[in-house]
């Protein structure tokens, strides 16, 4: 099952929530994401978070499930419920921009539910944020920009074959060497590392392709 959730960050184009839409069985807005769902005229299936952003006073039918409890974020509310609901795929719309301490607390979300779905992602006009295991083969066509970053723990022992700038056993860490802005070179790119949580961004988005 698909869920489309919308957080509180940098809202999507109309053009990119609208194929989402189409692709999700269930549609959350968490907390003031619900705001950019209804701002183009979408209604979500349940605005979930602690309601201190989202306000519905005018918006009468609007499906709430209100959720004080301070010790997680409006996202990670919506993903537990998402996963109550038998969802397997998720795509976060609006959780990456505007605050950087939410950027990073997302980050840390991403962390804590990655292994609890068959697939999650960030998304937003420029590409997808998600975590690999390695092996990684991105599969993606000669000239895609991709990135590589560390999350949480230095990635140990990292090797990239098949893109502009490879990397024999380094260490990605913060403050270190990344592997942030390189381009895939040949569809058969393979990503290894030993341990640690390997970030990705590719940049398959509407914005990127007018540089």
């Amino acid at each position: 099952m698909n869920v489309l959730i919308v957080a509180g960050g940098t809202p999507p184009t109309k053009k990119l929530l609208e194929r989402e839409i189409e692709a999700a069985e269930i549609v959350i807005g968490a907390d003031s994401g619900g705001h950019a769902l209804l701002g183009y005229g979408f209604t979500p299936d349940i605005v979930i978070g602690d309601m201190d952003s989202f306000k519905y006073t005018n918006h009468d039918g609007i499906n709430i499930l209100e959720d004080p409890d301070q010790e997680t974020n409006d996202l990670e509310k919506a993903l537990h419920y998402a996963l109550k609901q038998g969802a397997t795929h998720a795509v976060v719309l609006g959780a990456l921009g505007k605050r950087i301490d939410h950027l990073m607390k997302n980050m840390s979300v991403l962390q804590q539910f990655w292994s609890k779905f068959e697939n999650i992602l960030f998304r937003d006009d420029y590409g997808d944020t998600f975590l690999v295991q390695s092996p990684y083969k991105p599969e993606l066509p000669v000239g895609s920009i991709i990135s590589f970053f560390p999350v949480r723990n230095p990635v140990e022992e990292f090797t990239s074959t098949g893109v502009l700038y490879p990397l024999t056993n380094s260490t990605l860490e913060m403050g270190g060497q990344d592997g942030t802005s390189n381009e895939i070179t040949d569809q058969d790119s393979t990503i290894t590392f030993k341990e640690g949580f390997l970030g990705v961004f590719v940049g398959n988005g509407d914005k990127m392709s007018r540089g």
